[in-house]
């Protein structure tokens, strides 16, 4: 009787023992977990590859941007011209706000009278003028494959031919200051106005 009271004892402990040192199993992350997680992987992965030209786009004698296309199964027949578009695109928004800011430097030096009437036809040619920029001359610097399969293209345009294109550009804002109803006096201020803010942009594009 001892000896079973006694195995009774040892088994009673041993129990409690195994209890106390029983952790709670860690629970399996569900599949919509693992994937979140798979794609923030991917993500850090693919950003850490980036190269130092997508993040700084720098360019010495010109106007440069990046562009971006996502990974296509059909390769980079159709990511490279995708991309290429994406880059033109920006370059054609950085010329615009280049000449949006001359434009507003020199209607505020110039101290002209109607300056809403001024600033609306001068915002309406600097649209015309940016639609009808070639960029054609934007050749590509920089191009990748990043480990997502985006693809990244670096394209420049020299400054001088964004001047030669802007200088073209001067009829669209004659025509547009002579057909809109302003006054003799508003269209000869308008022209003192053309001539500043081509002057500025000169010196920009230097």
């Amino acid at each position: 009787m001892k000896n079973i009271s006694l195995i009774s004892a040892i088994s009673a402990s041993l129990v409690i023992l195994t209890g106390c040192n029983s952790t709670t199993p860690t629970p399996t992350p569900t599949k919509q977990e693992t994937k979140a997680l798979t794609l923030k992987e991917q993500q850090i992965k693919s950003a850490n590859s980036l190269p130092l030209w997508v993040i700084h786009p720098q360019s010495s004698n010109g106007i440069t941007a990046v562009g971006m296309a996502m990974y296509s199964k059909h390769g980079l027949r159709v990511m490279k011209p995708q991309a290429e578009m994406d880059a033109r695109a920006k370059l054609a928004g950085q010329i615009q706000t280049l000449v949006s800011r001359s434009q507003k430097n020199a209607i505020r030096l110039s101290q002209v009278a109607k300056v809403d009437d001024m600033e609306n036809v001068f915002s309406q040619s600097t649209k015309e003028t940016i639609n009808k920029i070639a960029l054609s001359g934007a050749v590509v610097v920089n191009q990748k494959m990043v480990d997502s399969g985006d693809y990244y293209v670096q394209m420049v345009i020299k400054k001088r031919e964004v001047a030669q294109e802007l200088d073209k550009a001067k009829e669209i804002y004659k025509k547009n200051l002579q057909n809109a109803k302003l006054t003799k006096q508003s269209v000869a201020d308008g022209m003192k106005v053309l001539d500043k803010m081509m002057n500025e942009l000169d010196k920009d594009l230097q």
